[in-house]
């Protein structure tokens, strides 16, 4: 069923497409938000979480590509595809030194890195391992997803 069929009978035609569009932005951030919240376990305050903008493909460089995601102005996350565990070598010290430095100049409080992976275990034991290495500060994170388990951006 479409996700505001029920709305047909109770709204003319021409609101339809509006109502839609704002249910699906609703669903959509209330995914983003418990995604957020229970999978990457921030304990932001809630008055945070009223405003959430994503972007599915947002540009790092000329090579690397995102999902970026800003919660109300103070957390900045990046969602990252890794397929392949040699690549973390030289994209993990990129995607840390990036999202530090977009955090920082746009003032937010803290920055998650989300590599989402098919099988995670070796990618995730491997990125573990590297990013204790990289000179960083204690309001950046990393977490390994499983690439099913991350909702629309």
């Amino acid at each position: 069923m479409y996700p505001c069929e029920r709305e047909k009978e109770a709204a003319p035609a021409e609101y339809l497409g509006y109502i839609c569009y704002n249910y699906n932005i609703v669903k959509g951030k209330e995914a983003l938000k418990d995604f957020v919240q229970k999978t990457l376990g921030c304990g932001c305050p809630e008055e945070v979480f009223r405003q959430i903008e994503s972007n599915a493909d947002f540009p790092l460089n000329d090579h690397v590509r995102a999902g970026r995601i800003n919660v109300g102005n103070r957390l900045l996350i990046y969602v990252v595809e890794i397929k392949e565990e040699e690549t973390l070598v030289s994209l993990l010290p990129f995607l840390i030194e990036k999202g530090k430095t977009e955090r920082d100049s746009l003032q937010f409080n803290r920055f998650r890195l989300v590599l989402a992976t098919d099988d995670n275990s070796t990618i995730d034991q491997k990125a573990k391992a590297l990013f204790e290495t990289i000179q960083k500060d204690e309001k950046i994170y990393l977490h390994t997803i499983k690439r099913k388990d991350i909702p629309p951006l």
